[in-house]
């Protein structure tokens, strides 16, 4: 399937990180109490990055990610923990190659993710407690910077031009 069958097979849209989604499974009913309010207690989404949008910029949410790849090309993860350690991991089905087909994402952990060759890769991700829009933490690339000067060029890389 080309990129542009496989978004309209799934219903993929666009992202405001960058890439195409859809959420899959949000829970309803089965809220569970947060330091930052009650919030499902779990959700699921399709999350593809493409050529014409291979970036998920910097971000960080409150809740731990699960991603798991599914088709297309790897995705490359970068983590800056919040000790300032930084993380690299290809996410794809090649295990002999050293590529993993899951990735856990702890909450707090700022994370971007790109698409470094073919035409599309998607993968899935699952939030426990679930995703929800005022628990996503973006970040400019200013801020970034100064929290972690460390990793001026991969910041830079992975962030929106200012």
């Amino acid at each position: 399937m080309t990129t542009a069958e496989i978004i309209a097979a799934l219903g993929l849209s666009g992202h405001f990180e960058g890439g195409y989604f859809r959420e899959t499974y949000g829970s309803p009913g089965l809220d569970v109490p947060t330091a930052h309010g009650p919030r499902g207690l779990m959700s699921s989404i399709y999350y593809m990055l493409t050529d014409d949008s291979p970036v998920d910029h910097f971000h960080t949410k409150h809740s731990t990610g699960i991603q798991y790849h599914h088709l297309g090309a790897p995705l490359t993860y970068h983590m800056i923990h919040p000790d300032g350690r930084y993380e690299r991991v290809v996410l794809g089905p090649d295990i002999a190659q050293g590529q993993q087909p899951s990735l856990a994402v702890a909450g707090g952990v700022w994370k971007a993710a790109e698409l470094t060759g073919g035409a599309y890769g998607l993968v899935s991700e699952v939030v426990a407690p679930a995703w929800d829009m005022a628990d996503m933490i973006p970040i400019g690339r200013a801020a970034l910077l100064a929290k972690f000067p460390q990793h001026h060029d991969i910041i830079v890389r992975l962030t929106p031009a200012p």
